[in-house]
């Protein structure tokens, strides 16, 4: 699936936000390409080179209305894709009624309201951090007192005012980040202030200094006013990194900011009482430094480009539920790939394959990012294990954990899907049913009518609630028994559906795994009976 992303500049706060969703989701294909509202014409160039090549976008991401609405006028063909508006801001929400775009997504309660006004199918997605990079600092307070400031210069910053009530109190202020107003900079008194960079975004501190300044605040300022920002990023890294925030009520501080206890709401008329209030507290320092990491918690990069996933799914495919299926494989790349090719003939357009390799030594990471790039199905590849060892389970598991799809289909590399399998599968994937399919071997359809896991579906939440497959079946031979078991135990139903089929293309090597076989059955004795 081949998707069509674009920020306005890549180093910007909004390229940040693009990078996270495309290294977060890499069963797309996507293309990134910047497009400022100054330099249109250069943007849909590389655009048209894109197409040119053969590629055929399958969604639109936009991620800034500005250019979004110019590139359609100027290149109309891009309002037959199915699109997605990101709003970065609170004060263009009432621009346009929006619904030239499928979906619009914003980060705040605020955002999201304004928008509903006029468009059904809004999505709050709040931002997320690398919560990794930007970890708990246990070293504080820093041994000089300074107040924190990261950003562009920008009058709605109000870094003056930060410099002039810190200076009135005797407190430094450190930061970084770049001058993007000159004129405004002039007003800036610097006697109290160490900043890092200089004029334009070229000028701006690398990430690491960035992320290591936090360890000089004893506190991180977000003064922003006239409803210009959605986040801010660095208010969300400084409640990572432990640094007590104040904030004016803007942006995703209305959501996430809790007064008192997590953070600290100020304004105009009472900045200089609460400023002093939280740099000489050192009870409030502490209260606030936990709680904001217990909120910021839940906010990470990978969780915002996970609801980013879902809803280009669902922007694609609003009446139909997702199929993830799931493919374990071990060194079985070219049965693999008829295995994936399979699944991509089938006409159920709503589906997602995951790869889990239980590590192969083989083609098979080659093999699934050809595949990717040439397929319209998403693909995602996971390894799931590096030694020798039979981790069937684990694998499946990790698969079923990554999918994001509401219904599994399990289906082991030996096998490829009859036409129309999926289609015949979905009116029977009901709720707490395990169903399994029919095999052909050699030509003939497999008379087995008990349960194997390995050409079977489920619906994910029910697959999550009753405790996935087990792991502790680490040998051949008892996995299928044991599912049987544990699930027929929770009231689950096991249905046979003749009707959907799949052919054999590799025989197993039972026959050569039965000191596993006796020994699986034996545990399986001692787990149950």
């Amino acid at each position: 699936m081949n998707i069509l992303i674009t920020p306005d500049i890549h180093e910007w706060a909004i390229g940040k936000l693009t990078k996270i969703i495309v290294d977060n989701n890499n069963r797309f294909n996507f293309y990134n390409i910047a497009v400022h509202p100054r330099a249109i014409p250069q943007g849909l160039a590389e655009i048209q080179k894109v197409i040119r090549s053969g590629v055929k976008f399958d969604l639109w991401h936009a991620q800034y209305w500005n250019s979004a609405m110019q590139m359609m006028n100027l290149m109309p063909e891009l309002k037959d894709i199915p699109k997605i508006l990101f709003q970065s801001n609170h004060n263009s929400l009432k621009e346009h009624d929006w619904n030239d775009f499928d979906a619009l997504t914003h980060s705040t309660d605020y955002g999201v309201n304004m928008l509903r006004e006029n468009h059904s199918k809004v999505l709050k997605i709040p931002f997320g951090i690398d919560l990794d990079n930007y970890s708990y600092i246990d070293e504080y307070p820093p041994k000089e007192k300074a107040v924190g400031y990261i950003g562009r210069v920008v009058p709605w910053k109000n870094l003056d005012q930060i410099c002039i009530v810190s200076k009135s109190l005797g407190y430094k202020v450190v930061g970084c980040g770049y001058i993007d107003k000159p004129d405004y900079w002039e007003k800036v008194p610097r006697d109290n202030l160490e900043f890092n960079g200089g004029f334009g975004r070229g000028s701006m501190a690398t990430p690491t200094f960035e992320t290591e300044i936090f360890r000089k605040m004893t506190c991180f300022v977000m003064y922003s006013t006239e409803e210009k920002e959605s986040g801010t990023l660095p208010m969300l890294e400084a409640m990572a990194r432990g640094i007590p925030v104040l904030a004016t009520r803007q942006g995703m501080a209305r959501d996430i900011i809790e007064d008192g206890v997590n953070g600290i709401f100020f304004d105009k008329t009472n900045f200089a009482e609460k400023l002093k209030l939280v740099m000489e507290d050192k009870e409030l320092q502490d209260k606030l430094r936990v709680n904001a990491w217990r909120t910021i918690k839940d906010y990470s990069e990978e969780k915002m480009a996970w609801e980013h996933g879902k809803l280009y799914y669902k922007t694609l495919y609003p009446k139909q539920e997702l199929i993830s299926v799931i493919i374990p494989t071990f060194q079985r790349s070219e049965e693999l790939l008829k295995t994936m090719l399979s699944v991509e003939a089938q006409d159920y357009p709503a589906k997602e394959i995951i790869v889990c390799d239980d590590g192969s030594t083989d083609e098979t990471p080659v093999v699934v990012k050809e595949a990717k790039k040439k397929f319209k199905t998403p693909i995602k590849y996971i390894k799931t294990g590096d030694k020798l060892e039979y981790g069937l389970a684990k694998a499946r598991n990790k698969g079923a954990i990554e999918a994001m799809g509401s219904i599994l289909l399990f289906l082991d590399d030996r096998y490829t899907l009859e036409k129309g399998a999926i289609e015949k599968m979905i009116p029977v994937a009901k709720d707490r049913v395990f169903g399994h399919g029919v095999k052909v071997i050699d030509g003939k359809e497999s008379t087995k009518t008990s349960f194997i896991e390995n050409f079977a579906w489920i619906r994910k939440i029910d697959f999550m609630n009753a405790g996935m497959f087990s792991e502790r079946m680490d040998m051949y031979g008892g996995l299928s028994q044991e599912t049987r078991q544990r699930f027929g135990a929770q009231g689950f139903t096991f249905i046979r559906v003749p009707d959907v089929k799949c052919i054999e293309i590799a025989h197993s090597s039972r026959n050569k795994r039965k000191d596993e076989i006796w020994k699986s059955k034996l545990r399986l004795k001692k787990m149950y009976e």
